[in-house]
């Protein structure tokens, strides 16, 4: 199940709802979530409610037992299950195929190729993984209980593409469930998010990827004009997929009491690289940061760390050589900016941002094609191609640019946070929403699953 989906917006929500607000006891409610995140999540397949009930049961029975604080022992046997089962789900395929590991007969194991992966499985396992750590730690000193434990792990507004939050962020809302009242200021605010995150993963993203589609199939095929139009195309498109997704989730969140923090900081308004990992995917780059590049020393052996963490985050994001140069080239961007950075700062603010913009663009290419298809784009790009398919039309441009509007202009996290602090909502404020809704409405079906699905 998708937000994006009839059957999730008119069925599964207003279920949810209706059974958390008015039919179960107030006892009950981190029950009626979990049962409703499980159900939500086992529709993409039992076997992979499987694996994240077989994860939360592991981590909180190791975890959970006296002893754990300052245990190294416990805290391996706590992560090495939902890491092995990240590991055989994303990338034991990839590694056969690197690698060629065959079998007795010298064939292919061709079972990794058919293995399916749990959506969001990434980031899941990275909750898992954080929970242990901070245990182990003794930032957590107290015990969950296993119902808001599973919870916390499971919660489907956040479960599938993130934030990826820290249980000290979620635990005094799930704390307070059995008393959670519902606001009109809080109500607005959530439907606000969810409107304008179906809006811009339905009217923007969507049809930036509609349009780029039959292009990115036929890369050796494209003209210089074309080829810009694609980077530009896929660029914003990623972002407002994934901005969507983020905004929806925040909004959901809110519904139940939960208020999980902004994944966007306006990135491509960055200065410069290390700005804009600052500011994109902003709770991924914090995990990273303080579990894996401050345990590895942080800015004493920075270079080597520096490798490490942007290996780990292109490998994280997808089980392919193409995403592990992706994290490379983005690391060699940061190290590039560390030697640079006094020159680069002192260039005009606006020519900054569009450098930092080109470059991550231009990175974005590595997450459209594989290796050959890179070679034919650039060819394409540096206007090497004599057989071009077509050109983009005025409507393509027409998107793009409300794309780039909407990209750098209205903050749409300071709007919606503000909406209906007043006793009504303005009327002029809800003919927008509602004007907008129904026209996510009317492009929904063509809408396609978010992008950070896959990781």
């Amino acid at each position: 199940m998708i937000f994006n989906d009839f059957t999730f917006l008119f069925v599964f929500l207003p279920v949810v709802l209706a059974v958390f607000f008015w039919l179960a006891p107030r006892g009950v409610r981190v029950w009626v979530l979990l049962a409703a995140s499980f159900s939500f999540y086992a529709l993409s397949g039992i076997e992979h409610a499987a694996v994240l009930a077989i994860g939360i049961v592991w981590v909180y029975a190791i975890t959970a037992a006296q002893g754990m604080e300052g245990s190294r022992i416990r805290l391996i046997f706590a992560i090495v299950v939902p890491l092995a089962a990240l590991f055989f789900y994303k990338y034991l395929g990839f590694f056969s195929r690197s690698f060629g590991i065959t079998g007795a007969n010298g064939e292919k194991f061709s079972l990794f190729e058919h293995i399916v992966l749990p959506a969001g499985i990434s980031f899941f396992t990275f909750q898992l993984v954080a929970f242990a750590i901070d245990r182990y730690r003794g930032d957590i000193s107290k015990t969950p209980s296993p119902g808001k434990f599973a919870l916390y792990v499971s919660f489907f507004p956040q479960l599938v593409a993130g934030p990826i939050l820290r249980y000290r962020q979620v635990a005094d809302p799930l704390a307070g469930l059995a008393t959670f009242r519902l606001e009109r200021a809080a109500a607005s605010s959530a439907i606000t998010y969810i409107v304008v995150g179906l809006a811009a993963k339905v009217l923007i993203a969507d049809t930036l990827g509609n349009y780029i589609e039959p292009w990115t199939d036929r890369p050796e095929a494209l003209g210089s004009v074309t080829s810009i139009y694609v980077l530009l195309a896929y660029s914003f498109q990623i972002y407002f997929d994934f901005y969507g997704y983020s905004l929806i989730a925040i909004g959901l969140g809110r519904l139940f009491g939960f208020s999980f923090p902004d994944n966007f900081l306006r990135p491509y308004e960055s200065l410069n690289i290390r700005d804009f990992w600052r500011r994109w995917h902003v709770t991924l780059s914090l995990w990273i940061r303080d579990y894996l590049y401050l345990p590895l020393g942080g800015n004493r052996c920075y270079i080597r760390n520096i490798v490490i963490v942007f290996a780990v985050c292109g490998l994280w994001h997808g089980a392919g050589w193409t995403f592990i140069i992706w994290g490379l080239y983005h690391g060699l961007l940061v190290g590039l900016h560390k030697l640079i950075g006094r020159a680069w700062s002192r260039m005009p603010r606006l020519l900054q941002i569009a450098l930092t913009f080109a470059l991550v663009s231009l990175g974005w290419s590595l997450f459209i094609f594989d290796f050959n298809g890179i070679v034919l784009f650039f060819g394409s790009l540096a206007g090497l191609n004599s057989a071009v398919v077509s050109v983009p039309g005025i409507e393509h441009w027409l998107v793009l640019s409300m794309a780039a509007a909407v990209c750098f202009g209205p903050n749409f996290e300071r709007l919606a946070a503000r909406a209906g602090e007043g006793a009504r909502w303005p009327l002029a404020e809800t003919l927008v929403y509602a004007s907008l809704m129904v026209t996510v409405l009317l492009f929904i079906n063509r809408s396609q699953d978010f992008i950070y699905f896959r990781f």
